[in-house]
C-alpha cells in the first residue's frame, strides 16, 4: 500500500509538472536557538527531479566553518516506482581542500550525484550547529531556481523566552505565527507555482519568497551589537574598526611626501588610491571575527594584502593621516535593495569607501584601484549601502550613471573593391558601462585580443592587418582600433553588388511575445550607440537601392538612421539610446517590435549596380 501511495503521489506531481523540471515534495528547516551563542539547524529537503535541467538539485552542499558545522547527514534517491536505488552515508560527502584565498577557515561539505534515471526522488536530512556567531539565522528560500514548484515548506524557529527575534518576509503573503508561550515562531507555505523566466524581468533573487530572521541583540565572536536598526548596526560596525587605522611611522612619512605638494584633497585622494595600487593585492581574510572585522591598517600596509575590509580601512587610514575624512561603507554585490527597515549583516557582502569632498562625493572600490579614480562599477551602481560612522549606519543609495554617458562611439570606414573585397577601419571608444565591459580586452595577449575582436565584427574572410588598445582612465573610457582586410564583404551576384552597411555584430534578439506576461519590464542598463559608417563604393558602380530614413521614440528608448551619398561615399549615421528602469508589461510587444525593427535597421544593405 505504501508503494502504491508513493507511484500516485509521483505521478500526481509530473502530471502538475508542466514546464517545470522539478518539485519539492517538502522543504523542513527547524532552528533550535538555545542560546545567543548556541544554536542547532535540522534540515529536510524532499525533491522530485523530472529532467536533466533539474539534475543540479541532486547535489548536496553545505557550507561549514571552524563555529559551524555539520554534525549528520543522511540521504536516498528513489526512482519512479518507489524503489530505492541509493543510500547515502555521512562518510561519502567530500570537503573542499584548498581556497583560492589566503586566509579562510569557511570549507564546503558536499556531495556530487547525477541521476542515472528521471524522474526521481532525493531526499537529504542533515543537521548543523553553531557556536559563538549567532549574528542570524538561516534564510528561508524553499523555490532556488526558474521552474520549480513547491508542495510544502516550513521553517520553525525556537528560541529562549528572554531572546528577541525579529523577522521580514519577501513576496510571501502569509504570517509567521507564534506558539502560545511565546517561543516558537512557524512560517509554513503551500503549493508555489513555479517562477517562470521571462526576457528583460527582474533578477531572480528579488521575485522568489523569502524570509529573514535575527536576534535583536546579539553577541558575536564575543562581540556584543544590536540590530533593532541600521543605525545600531553601524554602531556595532564601527566597533570593529575604531582603532585600527592606526599606521607606522615610516609609512606615515612616506604618506605625507607622496601628498604634501598637492594643492587639492582630490589630488591627495588620487595619488594615495594609485599607492593602493601599487603597493597592494586583493586576498580575503574570512577567519573567524575576520569575516566581519578588517585587519588593521598597520598590518595590511606590511603584508601588502587585504580583502575589502582591509583594503577599504586601510586606505581609511591614509586618508585620515592627510585630514580627509572618509567613511567605510557596506554594501551588497548582489542586493540591489537592502530591506530598509530589517538590518541584517547577511544582506551584505562587500565593502567600499566613502570620500565625501567639497562638491563632490567619491566612492571608491579598494579591492580593484586599478579602475579609475571613484568609477562605481556595475556590481554596486545604484545599490542601496550603509555608511559607518561612531554616530552609528546611514541607509543611502549609492549614484547611477546617465544612460547616455554610457557610449559606445563607432566610426568605421569600409573602402569597397568591385570584386566584394573591402579594406575596413575600425575606431571605436567606450565610456563608463561600456568601458567597464571591454576591461578584460587590456589583460589578453595578442592572439586573443585579435580574435576577439573578429567576433565583434560581422565580416567574412576577415584578416586583422593592425590593431590597437588604449585606456583614458581620465575620462573613463577605453578606445580601440583595427584595420580588416575581408575578401567576401559585398555578395557578388552578376552586375550587382549586395553591401552590408553595419559590420559589426550586436546581437539584437526579439524576445517571443506569444506568451502571457507576467512580470512588468525590468531594463537593468541603459546605453548608448553612436556609430558612423563612410561606405567608399567603386566608381564604376551606381547606388541601385538604399535603405530609408528611420526615427523611432518609445518610453524605453530611442533609435535613429540617416544615409546620405556625395559622389561615390555612402554616408549611414546610427543612434541607439536604451533607457533603463521599469515598465509597464503590456508595453512588451512593443519593446519586442522595437529591437526587431533596430535589428533589421543594423542588417541593412545598399544594393550597387554597375554602370
Amino acid at each position: 500500500m505504501r508503494k502504491l501511495f508513493f507511484i500516485a503521489l509521483l505521478l500526481t506531481t509530473i502530471l502538475h509538472a508542466t514546464a517545470q523540471n522539478a518539485v519539492v515534495e517538502e522543504s523542513l528547516t527547524e532552528v533550535e536557538c538555545i542560546s545567543p551563542t548556541h544554536a542547532i539547524i535540522r534540515f529536510k529537503e524532499v525533491t522530485t527531479i523530472l529532467n536533466e535541467h533539474g539534475a543540479n538539485l541532486a547535489t548536496f552542499v553545505c557550507s561549514c566553518n571552524k563555529n559551524d558545522k555539520l554534525t549528520r547527514f543522511k540521504g536516498q534517491v528513489m526512482d519512479a516506482d518507489g524503489h530505492v536505488i541509493r543510500k547515502f552515508k555521512e562518510s561519502e560527502l567530500k570537503r573542499t581542500e584548498y581556497s583560492q584565498y589566503l586566509a579562510v577557515d569557511d570549507y564546503k561539505m558536499y556531495l556530487d550525484y547525477t541521476p542515472p534515471v528521471f524522474p526521481v526522488t532525493i531526499t537529504y536530512e542533515w543537521t548543523t550547529e553553531s557556536h559563538d556567531d549567532v549574528i542570524e539565522f538561516p534564510r528561508f528560500c524553499p523555490q532556488t531556481d526558474y521552474d520549480i514548484s513547491v508542495k510544502k515548506a516550513i521553517y520553525q524557529l525556537t528560541v529562549p523566552k528572554d531572546l528577541s527575534i525579529r523577522h521580514a518576509l519577501l513576496n510571501i503573503d502569509k504570517a509567521v505565527t507564534m506558539s502560545d508561550d511565546g517561543k516558537t515562531l512557524t512560517l509554513e507555505l503551500d503549493d508555489l507555482p513555479p517562477i517562470k523566466q521571462e526576457p528583460y524581468a527582474r533578477p531572480l533573487r528579488e521575485r522568489l519568497p523569502m524570509a529573514y530572521f535575527a536576534p535583536t541583540d546579539f553577541i558575536y565572536y564575543g562581540t556584543k551589537g544590536s540590530l533593532s536598526s541600521w543605525a545600531d548596526y553601524g554602531k556595532w560596525e564601527y566597533s570593529l574598526i575604531n582603532g585600527r587605522e592606526a599606521l607606522p611611522e615610516d609609512v606615515r612619512r612616506e604618506i605625507h611626501q607622496l601628498t604634501d605638494g598637492l594643492k587639492t584633497d582630490r589630488e591627495k585622494v588620487a595619488a594615495l588610491y594609485k599607492h593602493l595600487e601599487k603597493t597592494t593585492r586583493y586576498v580575503a581574510v574570512l577567519l573567524g571575527i575576520g569575516g566581519q572585522q578588517p585587519a588593521p591598517a598597520a598590518s595590511v600596509c606590511k603584508s601588502g594584502f587585504g580583502d575589502c575590509k582591509g583594503l577599504s580601512n586601510y586606505m581609511r587610514a591614509m586618508l585620515k593621516e592627510v585630514g580627509i575624512l572618509s567613511n567605510y561603507t557596506t554594501i551588497s554585490t548582489t542586493n540591489r535593495r537592502l530591506l530598509h527597515d530589517f538590518a541584517s549583516a547577511g544582506q551584505l557582502n562587500h565593502v567600499i569607501l566613502k570620500v565625501p569632498l567639497k562638491g563632490d562625493t567619491l566612492w571608491l572600490e579598494c579591492t580593484n584601484p586599478q579602475l579609475p579614480l571613484g568609477y562605481i562599477h556595475e556590481d554596486i551602481a545604484g545599490h542601496n549601502a550603509i555608511v559607518i560612522s561612531e554616530k552609528g549606519g546611514e541607509f543611502v543609495q549609492l549614484p547611477v550613471y546617465a544612460d547616455s554617458v554610457n557610449l559606445l562611439h563607432q566610426d568605421i570606414s569600409i573602402n569597397l573593391s568591385g570584386e566584394g573585397s573591402a579594406d575596413i577601419s575600425l575606431s571605436q571608444t567606450a565610456y563608463y558601462r561600456e568601458y567597464e565591459k571591454r576591461l578584460p580586452l587590456l589583460t589578453m595577449g595578442k592572439q586573443d585580443f585579435q580574435r576577439t575582436l573578429l567576433q565583434m565584427m560581422r565580416v567574412p574572410q576577415a584578416v586583422i592587418s593592425k590593431s590597437g588598445i588604449k585606456e583614458n582612465k581620465g575620462n573613463v573610457s577605453l578606445s580601440l582600433s583595427t584595420d580588416i582586410t575581408s575578401r567576401g564583404y559585398a555578395t557578388v551576384t552578376g552586375q550587382r553588388l549586395f553591401v552590408p552597411l553595419f559590420p559589426m555584430r550586436l546581437g539584437f534578439n526579439s524576445p517571443n511575445t506569444n506568451k502571457e506576461r507576467t512580470e512588468d519590464l525590468y531594463i537593468a542598463n541603459g546605453w548608448q550607440d553612436e556609430s558612423i559608417i563612410t561606405l567608399t563604393i567603386p566608381e564604376d558602380y551606381s547606388v541601385e537601392a538604399k535603405p530609408k530614413d528611420i526615427t523611432i521614440e518609445k518610453p524605453f528608448g530611442t533609435f535613429f538612421f540617416h544615409l546620405s551619398q556625395q559622389e561615390n561615399t555612402i554616408k549611414a549615421e546610427y543612434r541607439l539610446l536604451l533607457k533603463k528602469g521599469s515598465y509597464d508589461k503590456s508595453l512588451f510587444a512593443d519593446l519586442s517590435e522595437f529591437i526587431k525593427q533596430i535589428g533589421k535597421a543594423y542588417a541593412q544593405k545598399v544594393a550597387l549596380k554597375k554602370k
